[in-house]
């Protein structure tokens, strides 16, 4: 099923939480909407499931209006970051709770919820309660529930922020593959970017009740569209630089180690004359490069072993700037001067 969210617009009392947002979720789709806390998200899905009307705008259901369809007509699975089960229902009862509302009798509940059960592994445990789960148990029976009354949309708020972080890692793969064997689309709210980068096909990114990007993981990541968006997702070192002339489709900027040219696609809220935000991930600065490529001088202030990287925290032109490199870099010592080469090639520029 396709869901469309037209000029969505929410506020409680005079604060504004949504702000004419607009997306649409393809069929299959295993979608997020990404943001930090009070970005709007939670309030969107709520919204999707029924569960709160939007102020305005319409929200459709492949091309059917559903925006004033009670939450129950609605045919969605919701899984909440509670677990929300039943403490006094076997895993069993909690899972064939939702086919005994709406009258599914056996021999049919029997097969459907067994096949879920076994779908999401959880044989052997239809006769325990919900204390006697672990977390990650408890996470499975309610994606049961919300999967045996075959929905076409399947609602995900924080599912799994309550879990440790081996859990969060199993329930994660868990996930990814019963979408992939389902194909059902699924609507994930998050405030974890690992999360997102790691599961979605598309990920919103919500910011003061805004879509701020819209794109697959690699483009939020390798081509934010905002400094925000560069911020939020992952981490991003910001050098200030100077607005020089447009060039063509370029810009030609005045960074602190020399000229450089940025393509205009990769260039956002530019002046001539202005300042600029160089925009740099840590794995693009390099302590190695040829010297006749640009580079600039710095010191290296902490050194940070984290196992499978080394992080490098640098002082040049005036700040602070993090560098990681994939093997031990124990031979650069805190004090130490070193060059660095910035990769030109990826830099994005933003005027804001």
């Amino acid at each position: 099923m396709r869901l469309r969210l037209e000029n969505i617009s929410k506020s409680y009392g005079r604060q504004p939480v949504l702000k004419d947002l607009s997306l649409e979720v393809g069929d299959g789709e295993f979608f997020f909407l990404l943001g930090s806390s009070g970005c709007g998200k939670s309030t969107l899905l709520r919204m999707v499931a029924g569960l709160l009307d939007p102020d305005e705008g319409r929200i459709f259901f492949d091309e059917k209006d559903v925006t004033k369809v009670p939450a129950e007509k609605r045919g969605v699975g919701l899984v909440f970051q509670n677990y929300a089960l039943w403490p006094h229902m076997t895993v069993y009862e909690n899972v064939a709770f939702g086919l005994r509302t709406r009258s599914v009798r056996d021999p049919e509940l029997r097969e459907r919820v067994g096949r879920i059960i076994e779908e999401v592994r959880l044989q052997g445990f239809e006769k325990r309660y919900p204390a006697e789960l672990s977390g990650g148990q408890q996470q499975r029976v309610a994606l049961a529930r919300a999967l045996v009354i075959e929905p076409a949309l399947v609602l995900l708020d924080e599912p799994l922020s309550n879990l440790d972080a081996n859990l969060r890692l199993e329930m994660r793969a868990e996930l990814r593959r019963i979408h992939k064997t389902l194909g059902l689309t699924m609507l994930y709210v998050t405030h974890d970017q690992k999360e997102a980068l790691s599961l979605a096909d598309k990920v919103a990114l919500l910011h003061e009740g805004r879509l701020e990007q819209l794109g697959t993981p690699e483009e939020l990541y390798k081509r934010p569209a905002t400094r925000f968006a560069a911020s939020f997702i992952g981490e991003t070192n910001f050098i200030k630089a100077e607005v020089g002339e447009k060039a063509g489709d370029s810009w030609i900027l005045a960074a602190p180690w020399g000229r450089l040219t940025v393509p205009s696609l990769r260039a956002f809220d530019l002046k001539e004359g202005g300042e600029v935000f160089l925009g740099l991930r840590p794995e693009e600065l390099s302590t190695e490069g040829s010297k006749d490529r640009p580079n600039f001088r710095a010191r290296i202030v902490e050194n940070n072993f984290l196992g499978d990287v080394t992080q490098l925290v640098l002082e040049a032109f005036g700040q602070r700037l993090t560098l990681v490199k994939l093997s031990a870099a124990t031979h650069l010592k805190p004090g130490t001067e070193v060059d660095v080469w910035p990769n030109e090639e990826t830099i994005t520029a933003y005027g804001k």
